[in-house]
């Protein structure tokens, strides 16, 4: 699946798609969405950003109308509508309002804007301000940003180099079910970072990974079954 693509299913999840209706028409559900409804035009947003064939424009409308209310939510998906290019790319837009519903503790727009942080998109490059808002994010516990802080605790990229608390933020991911993260821990108990080294824990987290397809735990257990 193409990068855009899964960038959009993580901003407009498709796991909503029924609750929202979006194969509906959506004008029908104009009347519902009145001027301070900011819940609801991000509902109508959402049904004209999914909806077969899309509306981004009109999506877009009524996501800023959201927005304009201080609506994290409203805020977070005209940021993602910028980010991934519907109509049109433009990452320093959605560095703003990315930025706007990160500082109410919305974890999906920390989250994107730590990405943007990290990659230099619509921001100076930044790893201090990534790592910053990764962490907020992890803290408010999106495993997948739970991964990317302990990453750049395992490379000091941003923060004081430390396999201890990487294996702390690794761990917490894990235990959400990221296979990366499995096999991170694994590999920090295989080589004793940041912990005791114990080939048995690591095995554990391996093959934890390894049950969910990552293909470098199974090339560990091999490595280890062959020592």
């Amino acid at each position: 699946m193409p990068l855009c693509s899964l960038t959009l299913i993580v901003i407009f999840p498709l796991t909503s798609l029924a609750a929202l209706g979006a194969n509906e028409p959506a004008a029908a559900q104009q009347q519902t969405a009145a001027p301070t409804d900011a819940p609801a035009q991000v509902k109508l947003g959402m049904k004209y950003a999914l909806a077969t064939p899309r509306n981004p424009r009109e999506a877009m409308k009524w996501f800023k109308m959201a927005a304009d209310q201080g609506y994290a939510d409203g805020q977070y998906r005209l940021g993602g509508m910028y980010d991934v290019g519907i109509n049109p790319q433009d990452p320093t837009e959605a560095a703003k309002w990315y930025l706007m519903a990160a500082k109410q503790g919305y974890r999906d727009a920390e989250y994107r804007l730590a990405i943007l942080y990290y990659s230099g998109r619509g921001v100076p490059q930044d790893y201090a301000q990534s790592a910053k808002w990764f962490q907020k994010a992890a803290e408010h516990g999106r495993p997948e940003a739970q991964y990317q802080i302990g990453e750049m605790y395992e490379k000091g990229e941003g923060v004081p180099q430390s396999y201890s608390v990487a294996l702390q933020w690794y761990m917490q991911a894990a235990k959400l079910g990221r296979p990366e993260a499995q096999y991170k821990v694994g590999y920090l108990y295989e080589q004793g970072l940041g912990a005791t080294k114990d080939t048995t824990e690591a095995i554990v987290w391996y093959q934890k990974a390894d049950k969910q397809g990552f293909p470098d735990a199974h090339d560990a257990l091999k490595a280890l079954e062959e020592k």
